[in-house]
């Protein structure tokens, strides 16, 4: 249900509400020297503020983005927001060691990256995500990776959406005046129809939610004691493997901060990265890492890639490009610049399936075509796809690879001239 309109007098009531609400934000956090409850989760996490990867309940949080944002800065990190999904997970930093949480976190380079989203987080999450963090994302500027694979007629766009959905994201995006309403209806109506309950969707209409709501203002501004356990814990989920501690909470890496900060040698890191993917990717001639091909995943793929690999009457989903243009839309309406990365798949496993490089160019064309006409920059790897080291498997960065996507991101958030420097 939608809500019942609210008599004259409840309106009034509720427009005396928020004016106390809005004196009180601005005076007691002046008075008591805070800013509410994200300056208490901010000195909870003072001394231990970063994360390779952080996981499904600290990247839902955006409480918890902003409190660590801020203090991974505050120590000299200068971190940039990255939106992406499972190319974040470094399953193998001893096997792709250009990876961004070593490449930036280890080596002063003058900044870092704050990797955000985790699997079956597709272009809606990120819509809302995008909305729900717009004043707190550093320079108004964001890299985000988008996956052909979100796309494909196998996927399920409703399903991952109800698996990533952040309550506490989708309600920060509402209270964003600086998103239209039209486009917050037109994420309400996806959100429907990828099954979260119209009561929960437009649960901002009902006169308890409001009055919910206006208690939960409050209380975030006298209460200091709010349970942040779940986003404290430095708990793995099931795609952050525990011997990894990608999750881990530790301080800001020290080779990120010390001595003077350097322009990456961009030559030096792409002719490690040729040897090190040749090295481990010897038992085969695709450039997959080792230890997959090795313990049968490449075989597993192959027997398997007709069951999902294919399409009937067409090759994508165009809700999913609805969604696409929809994070579009925030960033354009929050003043956020986007940097889109279309990410590219490996041709020589690709080829073998029903999506075949011209059918894969027509993805390709139609991201760079939307791009276009919104004027949003991207970068474009399908040249890319038949490098053997730029994937180490069918669709996730690799070791030149991701020597090349930090060059992109690198100059997208330090300036072209800096990062032409090192060439």
């Amino acid at each position: 249900m939608r809500g019942s309109i609210p008599s004259e007098e409840e309106q009034a009531l509720k427009r005396l509400v928020a004016v106390v609400l809005a004196i009180a934000l601005v005076c007691v956090p002046v008075a008591m020297g805070a800013t509410a409850s994200s300056s208490a989760l901010e000195k909870q996490i003072a001394s231990t503020p970063y994360q390779i990867w952080p996981a499904k309940a600290r990247s839902n949080s955006p409480d918890f983005v902003r409190a660590a944002i801020k203090q991974r800065n505050a120590q000299g990190d200068n971190c940039k927001v990255v939106l992406g999904t499972s190319e974040f997970r470094w399953v193998y930093p001893d096997t792709v060691s250009s990876h961004p949480g070593n490449f930036f976190a280890n080596n002063n380079y003058g900044m870092d990256t704050f990797l955000l989203g985790q699997p079956y987080c597709q272009d809606l999450w990120h819509a809302i995500e995008a909305g729900a963090l717009s004043e707190d994302i550093p320079d108004d500027k964001v890299v985000f990776f988008c996956g052909i694979s979100w796309f494909m007629d196998y996927q399920n766009p409703a399903k991952c959406f109800r698996l990533s959905f952040s309550p506490e994201a989708y309600a920060d995006l509402m209270a964003n005046p600086k998103v239209s309403d039209k486009t917050k209806a037109n994420i309400q109506k996806k959100m429907v129809e990828y099954g979260v309950s119209e009561d929960e969707v437009y649960a901002e209409a009902s006169d308890k939610t409001f009055v919910d709501r206006i208690n939960e203002g409050v209380q975030k501004i006298f209460d200091t004691s709010k349970n942040w356990d779940a986003v404290l814990s430095d708990e793995e989920d099931d795609w952050n493997a525990p011997e990894r501690e990608l999750n881990k909470s530790r301080p800001v890496p020290e080779g990120r901060t010390q001595g003077e900060a350097q322009v990456p040698d961009w030559d030096a890191w792409m002719s490690q990265e040729q040897a090190e993917g040749a090295d481990q990717t010897s038992s085969n001639d695709m450039g997959i890492y080792n230890s997959w091909y090795e313990n049968g995943g490449y075989d597993k793929w192959y027997a398997g890639r007709e069951d999902w690999l294919t399409f009937t009457d067409e090759p994508y989903q165009e809700t999913e490009f609805e969604d696409f243009e929809l994070f579009l839309d925030v960033c354009q309406e929050t003043g956020i610049q986007p940097l889109v990365v279309l990410m590219p798949l490996k041709g020589a496993m690709v080829d073998q399936t029903d999506y075949t490089a011209d059918v894969r160019a027509i993805w390709y064309d139609r991201m760079k075509a939307i791009c276009e006409e919104r004027g949003a920059e991207y970068v474009d790897y399908s040249p890319y796809e038949y490098d053997p080291y730029f994937l180490y498997d069918m669709a996730h960065f690799g070791w030149t690879g991701w020597v090349q996507v930090n060059h992109d991101i690198y100059e997208f958030f330090m300036g072209k001239d800096e990062a032409d420097e090192a060439n």
